[in-house]
């Protein structure tokens, strides 16, 4: 079902205690509650082929500073657009063009 959460015990609770799984055990039951996971309802979540990113600036000089970055394009007088292909090509882009 939608929003099921799957969890792994790593320890049990015993009155004031705790037993403990080894981490070769908690390992195995992440990985098979990933494998759970990945194979519910939904599964990943399809990623676009391409992703638009739009800066409206606080200055013109700024919007014309940025719109120098390889394939960024003027879409107003404050306004850059950008089309990635890959999240990690947006992210460098916004870091260039937002000097961050």
């Amino acid at each position: 079902m939608p929003g099921q959460s799957i969890s792994a015990a790593t320890k049990k609770g015993v009155g004031s205690a705790t037993v403990n799984k080894s981490p070769q055990e908690v390992a195995a039951g992440i990985a098979t509650g990933i494998k759970e996971a990945l194979a519910g309802p939904g599964g990943l979540p399809l990623l676009a082929d391409e992703y638009l990113l739009e800066f409206c600036f606080s200055s013109a000089g700024r919007a014309r500073a940025a719109s120098f970055y390889p394939g960024a394009e003027r879409a107003g007088e404050r306004i850059v657009s950008y089309r990635a292909k890959s999240i990690m090509e947006l992210l460098t882009a916004k870091m260039f063009m937002t000097e961050i």
